[in-house]
C-alpha cells in the first residue's frame, strides 16, 4: 500500500506527458440559454423570434466575435447517436439546401463553423435522468425546511432575471455575458443544496446529485476523447452545465481553459 501511494504521489508531481504544455487543448465552454426554450431547465425562461432580423443580425455579431477565438472544433450539446444527422443537416446548410432552424446549436454553432471552414461538428451530451419529485419527497419527509426555502427563492430570483434578459432592447450578447459571468454560476452551487436533501437511509438528493455530476463527467470526457494537441475548442451548452464544465476543465492537467467573457461582444 505504501508503495503504491508513493507511485501515486511521484505521478501527480510528475510533469504532464499526454500534452506538453505548450500543446495543451485551449477549452472555452459557452453557456447558452435555450433558443426553443424547454429543454430540461429548472426554470423554463420565455423565448424571442430569434429568426426575426434585428436578432439574426445580432446572432450574425455574435458569431464573428466568437470566431476571433479561433475554434479548431465546435461541440454542441447533442447525444453523440445524433451527431451523423446533425452533420448531414450542416453540409445541406453549406450547400444552401437547409435554412437554420430556431436552435443555438445550428443559430451559433453551424453559422459560426461554416464562417470557419469547418467540414463538421461535434456531439457531446448523457442522458441519465434526474428525479427532482425523489429529492423533494425525501427533504419533506426530513423536515429540511431550510434545504427547501432555497429554491422557491431561486426561482422567483431566476424568473425576475429572465424577464430582465428577454425585454427587445437586450442583446443576444448581453444575456449570453451575463450566463456566463462568475456571479451568475455561483448560483449553481444550488447542486449542493439539493445533494444535503433526505436521510443517511434515503440520500435521495446525493443519489440523484451524483448523477447529475456523472452526466457532466460523460460530457467532459467525450471532449476530451476528441481533443488533439493544438486544439482551440468552443462547447456551445446549456448554461446550467458551465458551472460544473468550467470546473472539469479548469482542474484538468490536460487542458487549458479559456473564460468566456473574453471573446463576448461587451455591447
Amino acid at each position: 500500500m505504501k508503495r503504491l501511494l508513493a507511485a501515486v504521489l511521484l505521478a501527480a508531481a510528475t510533469p504532464l506527458t499526454a500534452f506538453a504544455q505548450d500543446e495543451r487543448p485551449q477549452v472555452m465552454v459557452l453557456g447558452t440559454f435555450h433558443f426553443t426554450g424547454g429543454g430540461s431547465d429548472y426554470v423554463q425562461g420565455q423565448v424571442d423570434d430569434y429568426l426575426a432580423p434585428a436578432r439574426q443580425a445580432e446572432i450574425e455579431a455574435l458569431v464573428e466575435s466568437l470566431a476571433t477565438f479561433e475554434p479548431t472544433r465546435i461541440v454542441v450539446e447533442l447525444v453523440p447517436e445524433a451527431e451523423d444527422r446533425f452533420n448531414a443537416a450542416y453540409q445541406r446548410y453549406l450547400a444552401g439546401e437547409h435554412e437554420l432552424t430556431v436552435n443555438e446549436r445550428q443559430q451559433i454553432g453551424m453559422r459560426l463553423a461554416a464562417r470557419l471552414g469547418h467540414d463538421r461538428l461535434y456531439a457531446a451530451d448523457y442522458q441519465n435522468g434526474m428525479d427532482f419529485q425523489a429529492m423533494m419527497g425525501a427533504a419533506e419527509e426530513n423536515g429540511q425546511t431550510g434545504l427547501l426555502g432555497r429554491l422557491p427563492r431561486l426561482r422567483t430570483d431566476i424568473e425576475a432575471l429572465e424577464a430582465e434578459l428577454n425585454r427587445p432592447d437586450v442583446l443576444i450578447a448581453q444575456r449570453l455575458r451575463v450566463y456566463n459571468t462568475p456571479e451568475f454560476l455561483a448560483e449553481h452551487n444550488v447542486y449542493l443544496t439539493l445533494a444535503q436533501m433526505g436521510s443517511v437511509e434515503n440520500p435521495a438528493g446525493a443519489d440523484e446529485m451524483a448523477g447529475w455530476w456523472g452526466r457532466n463527467l460523460h460530457i467532459f470526457a467525450q471532449i476530451a476523447q476528441i481533443s488533439e494537441p493544438g486544439d482551440r475548442i468552443l462547447v456551445i451548452y446549456g448554461s446550467g452545465h458551465k458551472f460544473l464544465l468550467d470546473q472539469f476543465f479548469q482542474d484538468a492537467a490536460e487542458f487549458e481553459w479559456v473564460d468566456t467573457l473574453d471573446y463576448l461582444p461587451t455591447e
